[in-house]
Parts: C-alpha cells; structure tokens; sequence
C-alpha cells in the first residue's frame, strides 16, 4: 500500500492499481476517485460518497416539479439521482456494482457504499442510459466529465 499527497487528478502511475478506495470524499472528490479507478482498470472501487451539492443545483425534472418544490426532497433526490447515476457509470464501464447501506441509518444518513468489481467489458446499453438521464434531468455529472477529460 502506498499513501502519495497529490491532486487525485495529477496521480500517474505504471503500476497496475487492484482497489481504490475512498470514504467519506465530499462532493466531486468521489467522481475523482471513481474515474481514477475507472482509467487504471482497477479490479475493485469502493466508495462512501459523502456531500452531494454537484447535481443539486443542476437538475430539473419537471414531472415531479410539485413534489421537488420542498427542499428536503429536492436534496434526497439530488443524493439519489447522483449515487445512482454513478453506480449506472460504473456498470456502462465493465463493473458489476452494488450498493448498500454499511450502518445504521439511525447513526448517520451518510452511510451509502457503492462496491464496484471489474467483470465485463463495456456495457453500451448502460451507458445509452446514463446519456438519457444526463439528458432527462438535464445534468452533467462530474465523474463523467473527468472521464471525458483527463
């Protein structure tokens, strides 16, 4: 295991990297960590996503405009429309995802785990929907952005 203080974006490497991990990575800095694990081919990425301000302030979805009138819900969407969003990424990438609550939610309401193992090849049918949702909910997430851009 090796620890290396450097921007996530900057990280170069020749070795083959087996797991990333990142716990508790606020906003943007877990799609850091998961497109770095994506463009290494990393066998296994687990993230504990943490803040979710990204898509907040982006997403519209006028269907359910009377209901995501109330801030509350508007915030609980946004958490799951980006948690999911990202779990789709990693399924269109060649992973088998899964995601799952690792304590309590009596203990915190931040306790979602995305585990991603490497077992296919890309997986275009997901990928075609995670563009329709980009498009629906009129985003354009950061993880994929930094996929599209490093």
């Amino acid at each position: 295991m090796e620890f290396h203080a450097v921007d996530i974006k900057d990280y170069k490497t020749d070795k083959n990297i087996n797991v990333v991990i990142s716990l508790h990575a606020c906003d943007t800095a877990t799609d850091m960590a998961l497109a770095l694990g994506i463009k290494l081919d990393s066998d296994i990425i687990i993230a504990v996503p943490c803040c979710h301000k990204e898509l907040l302030s982006q997403y519209r979805y006028d269907p359910l405009k009377s209901v995501l009138k109330h801030g509350v819900f508007k915030t609980r969407f946004a958490d799951i429309l980006t948690d999911g969003m990202r779990s789709l990424l990693l399924e269109a990438k060649g992973y088998d995802v899964s995601v799952v609550e690792y304590i309590s939610p009596l203990e915190t309401p931040k306790n979602i785990m995305i585990k991603a193992i490497k077992k296919y090849d890309e997986n275009t049918d997901a990928m075609d929907e995670y563009m329709n949702l980009m498009c629906n909910f009129n985003v354009y997430p950061a993880l994929y952005s930094y996929l599209n851009e490093w």
